[in-house]
């Protein structure tokens, strides 16, 4: 209660500093049902948008990739050697074959950080950011142009840059008006879950969103009444967040791996094998527990599921413990609320 209360006191001042909040823009009137495409290496086929209209989803998040190093300035991205669906070529055609099946999409281009972790990235320097910002922002204006140009239904201008988005506001700022004069759609930026409180441009964007990778539980395989009461504090604070800004709340990123502790510390799992410490009720509970609390309040718009592998009837199984729910009972738990 008294870290709310902190929460509380902090986003007041947000307000007193300057921010008017804006009108509530009403309750959500549909989820967004949506997976993260893994981009493929090579060029792929439309039979992929199958297995996702199968599980009763109506977006899939499409993301390309830009690369930049630990300290430097440099950002790279659209390179011949990057794999097919990383490069602007197959993003375009993903894109394409998504809206002939009826799917919308969330084109949300990221940045790998060669040698550190995007959310630590930190040039130091007026001089290094400036560099870095110019290439960032060019690299955000021709994929929104594209997403202008193929219709996109909603494009995100960054993801997890938890230094940058808490101490470079005037920049974020510049390059959401930017976006907005060649793309028309509604924008969001995806932050991360221990990031988001320090973003102070939320209103100048159509949604807030969250990389939702809250640790809830740390148990093997905790049970739904112990998830329901972990998410109690993050869920009074992302309210409190809608509230004040009145924006609608899109998890831009979320999931669980079917393995043990899922939904503890996840971040400590990325390097145990997916052949590893399988548990699928695990990942079944943990899915359960985010539906009972989410899915019905009127001010969250969806999710965007981690993650999706195209075009592979291998992907998942029950004898996996990666973040993909394909092939594994947490498949039918999605659809049946999908379907709702």
């Amino acid at each position: 209660m008294k870290h709310l209360l902190r929460i509380t006191l902090a986003l007041s001042v947000l307000l007193l500093a300057g921010f008017s909040s804006p009108p509530p823009s009403g309750p959500v009137k549909k989820r967004i049902g949506g997976v993260s495409l893994v981009s493929p290496p090579n060029r792929v086929d439309d039979g992929w948008t199958d297995h996702v209209s199968h599980i009763s989803a109506d977006w899939v998040s499409i993301l390309p990739y830009g690369f930049s190093h630990e300290g430097s300035p440099g950002l790279i991205y659209n390179l011949d050697k990057q794999w097919w669906g990383e490069r602007f070529e197959g993003m375009t055609e993903l894109i394409r074959h998504a809206h002939d099946a009826n799917l919308k999409v969330m084109l949300k281009p990221m940045v790998w950080i060669v040698g550190g972790w995007v959310g630590g990235y930190d040039l130091k320097t007026e001089t290094k950011w400036a560099t870095w910002e110019s290439a960032y922002s060019q690299y955000i204006l021709e994929s929104a142009c594209i997403a202008q140009a193929e219709n996109v239904e909603m494009f995100c201008i960054g993801t997890e840059f938890k230094v940058a988005s808490n101490s470079r506001e005037k920049f974020w700022r510049e390059l959401i008006k930017e976006v907005r004069k060649v793309y028309s759609g509604p924008i969001t930026y995806a932050a991360n879950w221990d990031e988001y409180e320090g973003i102070r441009f939320w209103d100048a964007l159509d949604y807030i969103g969250l990389d939702a990778y809250f640790p809830l539980v740390e148990a093997k395989t905790p049970d739904i009444k112990s998830l329901r009461a972990g998410w109690s504090v993050p869920f009074k604070k992302i309210q409190l967040l809608n509230k004040i800004f009145g924006k609608p709340v899109l998890f831009t990123e979320f999931g669980y791996r079917s393995i043990d502790n899922c939904s503890w510390k996840q971040w400590e799992l990325e390097t145990t094998p997916y052949n590893q410490k399988i548990n699928l009720q695990a990942q079944m509970n943990a899915y359960q527990a985010f539906f009972e609390q989410f899915w019905d309040q009127e001010w969250f718009a969806g999710v965007f599921f981690w993650n999706w592998y195209i075009n592979d009837n291998r992907a998942g199984g029950n004898g996996n413990s990666d973040y993909t729910i394909q092939n594994k009972p947490t498949e039918k738990l999605v659809q049946s609320w999908f379907d709702k």
